[in-house]
């Protein structure tokens, strides 16, 4: 994991990627660009778009880049109509935290500094370290200011950076990609000294009034993986303060298994489902595209 596998990509973008997804990618534009400052890809569908998602990618905060989620972003975009925007933030190795925290802002108030821009037409989503990343890029745009987006979208989101949920012992043995040891170290490496409880760093622990402002969000774990319980008591820290969450876990699901388009049905079943709840924080009407979308519209803490 980590390792390059030329053109800036790595093992893991390799293990993420397009693969599988070869029928959006190739109904898709793929613009290569700088946002916030940071390289960056823009990927579009042929039609009109509803709207943009700064999708911010995985990895530990140690690898992964924005080619790790042209696939994803390539299906979001022809389902949802939207286009999508993955921006290759600062890791650990190279500026630690709040490097990637301040790309995410930077690259947040571009987009909504665009013309036509709306605040109502961006929604930010990121997965594993991105989905934390996600979260507290939106906490650092409460501090200055601007505004909350439509929505936000995690998946298999890392949030607590002390590594202190019971899923760790009660999924170890099942999630065979990542583990509390493995996830201490990239933790230290990106802090750098600085305390974990930080709500930039762990949107974990963030106050009450700040996760009350988050926009309504969509957060997807694997009930298997390690940080099973970093998405679930998210969930309920942002529904007990009066925000709107929609949690989803699944079973039989590794860790990020959106990826694993098309041999694992619940990847599908999982992006589906954020594709409406895309459509319905976007606005069915904004435009008009081939897109489809088959998954079901779902509860705080309902279950695949």
């Amino acid at each position: 994991m980590g390792a390059d596998c030329g053109n800036g990509a790595t093992a893991y973008d390799e293990w993420q990627g397009t693969e599988g997804f070869e029928e959006y990618t190739a109904v898709t534009t793929v613009v290569e660009t700088t946002v916030g400052g940071r390289p960056a890809l823009r990927i579009r569908p042929l039609g009109p778009t509803r709207g943009t998602v700064l999708h911010l990618h995985g990895g530990g905060y140690r690898t992964g880049s924005p080619e790790g989620g042209r696939g994803v972003g390539a299906y979001l975009a022809v389902n949802a109509g939207v286009e999508t925007v993955l921006p290759a933030y600062r890791l650990a190795e190279e500026a630690p935290f709040p490097a990637a925290v301040d790309d995410g802002l930077a690259c947040y108030a571009e987009l909504l500094g665009e013309p036509g821009a709306d605040p109502g037409r961006l929604v930010l989503m990121g997965e594993s370290a991105g989905g934390g990343l996600a979260l507290a890029t939106l906490l650092t745009a409460r501090e200055a200011g601007l505004p909350r987006p439509a929505a936000a979208v995690c998946l298999s989101p890392w949030f607590d950076l002390t590594a202190s949920g019971d899923s760790y012992e009660r999924c170890g043995t099942a999630d065979h990609l990542i583990s509390r040891t493995v996830l201490k170290g990239m933790a230290d490496l990106y802090l750098a000294g600085a305390d974990p409880r930080t709500p930039t760093a762990s949107p974990l622990f963030a106050p009450d009034d700040a996760l009350a402002w988050l926009p309504p969000l969509l957060v997807q774990a694997s009930r298997d993986e390690v940080l099973a319980d970093d998405a679930v008591r998210l969930a309920e820290r942002v529904t007990r303060v009066g925000g709107q969450c929609v949690l989803r876990t699944f079973s039989d699901a590794t860790h990020c298994w959106h990826h694993e388009l098309p041999a694992l049905p619940r990847a599908e079943t999982a992006l589906n489902e954020v594709v409406e709840f895309l459509l319905e924080r976007l606005g069915q009407g904004a435009s008009s595209t081939g897109g489809r979308s088959t998954g079901g519209r779902s509860g705080p803490g309902a279950r695949a």
